[in-house]
């Protein structure tokens, strides 16, 4: 059903899985285990915790502020789509490829070992909330129809960290059980989705300005 008791099942399905497949909590599981080895149990619980409720902070933050950010730039909706379409093509051709962005993030953050400096970057920022998510967010945002979709929105987000934070407290279990190739695995698996969803971005922002650009001529006189 699309809504039960008036709440849009669809939307929060297409939110989670959207913010899913770019956030990749299980593909990022490698990153998060060689970043956080060399500390104790206790100290990489600490990390695990820091990075998950900024990177979960950082996405509400933006839900809740993208319209105002959208007009402060001058910035359309369509356009916005057609942008994070490209992006996130982009980021799913770096999945596809085996992610040698997050590996270079990786490589910085091995430069030190600063527990507080560690959960922000790289672990929340870029590899939990890059600028792929965040661009997701706000295009999910600006869809949101009332206050009850902004909530599911936020509720995915929260999900979705709450598994996060599960991958990394069963990082090992998880590791030992899929291996390094069956995280690789499914991150490619994720990309394909991701690069579908970024089209449909695109496709949606292009009709959206021709349909903007139509109505505008119309309005002026210049097409019957």
């Amino acid at each position: 059903m699309r809504s039960i008791a008036g709440v849009d099942i669809s939307y929060f399905f297409t939110c989670f899985v959207t913010l899913f497949a770019i956030i990749d909590p299980i593909g990022n599981i490698p990153f998060f285990i060689a970043l956080t080895e060399d500390l104790t149990d206790e100290l990489r619980e600490r990390v695990s915790k820091r990075a998950t409720v900024i990177a979960a902070a950082l996405l509400i933050v933006i839900v809740l502020t993208g319209g105002a950010i959208l007009k402060f730039f001058g910035v359309s909706v369509d356009g916005l789509r057609i942008a994070g379409g490209v992006l996130l093509f982009m980021v799913a051709i770096d999945m596809l490829k085996g992610s040698p962005a997050s590996e270079k993030y990786f490589e910085k953050g091995m430069q030190h070992k600063d527990v507080d400096s560690l959960a922000v970057f790289p672990i929340a920022l870029p590899i939990y909330s890059g600028p792929g998510a965040i661009t997701a967010a706000i295009v999910l945002a600006s869809e949101a129809k009332d206050p009850v979709g902004m909530g599911l929105l936020i509720l995915s987000i929260v999900l979705i960290y709450v598994l996060v934070r599960l991958t990394h407290v069963f990082s090992e279990e998880i590791t030992r059980v899929l291996g390094r190739s069956g995280a690789d695995i499914f991150a490619r698996v994720m990309a394909i989705f991701l690069a579908g969803i970024a089209a449909e971005y695109v496709i949606q922002g292009v009709f959206g300005k021709l349909h903007s650009f139509l109505v505008s001529v119309r309005s002026q006189g210049l097409l019957k």
